[in-house]
């Protein structure tokens, strides 16, 4: 295992129809953050009590515009290790080693999705796979975690991605 990261994001509200909660722009082949495996993912939402269904997608997306919130992930093991290979960035799609929360403009995107779910917005989703179902995240490749229909309510979400960056 290389060094764990953990992308995350808290109390954020979406953007209508651009449902994006974190993106990953993995590095360049045989650069640091080249094959990104996908440990952990969290979502939750705060601040209602209206319960709501929720789908959601994991997905590999087609170059396009994309605006977001620039987030580097935290690197927690070794905990004051090196920095992520991965660095925040407002514009994710746009280059490679990026990643962005909370995305407000995706301009014509094209998804292919490998694990689609559903949840209760109350009580939040946890990813946590078994060595067989984690997901590598191949070198120069866009890979988004997003919703698939605009939520009850768009404030209070909070996203956490774990990642083990070789």
């Amino acid at each position: 295992m290389g060094k764990v990261t953990v992308l995350t994001a808290e109390n954020f509200t979406l953007t209508t129809a651009i449902l994006n909660l974190a993106f990953i722009s993995t590095a360049a082949s045989g650069s640091a953050a080249s094959n990104v495996r996908v440990l952990r993912v969290e979502i939750g939402q705060r601040g209602t009590t209206m319960l709501n269904m929720i789908g959601g997608a994991f997905s590999t997306q087609t170059g396009t515009t994309t605006t977001g919130t620039s987030t580097t992930p935290a690197t927690i093991s070794p905990l004051g290790g090196a920095a992520s290979g991965l660095a925040g960035n407002t514009n994710p799609a746009g280059g490679t080693a990026r990643t962005s929360t909370n995305l407000s403009v995706n301009t014509t995107p094209g998804y292919t999705n490998h694990h689609m779910f559903d949840f209760a917005n109350l009580n939040g989703y946890l990813w946590q796979p078994t060595p067989q179902q984690e997901i590598i995240i191949p070198p120069s490749t866009l890979w988004t975690v997003r919703l698939i229909a605009d939520p009850t309510t768009l404030a209070g979400w909070t996203v956490s991605v774990w990642l083990d960056e070789n």
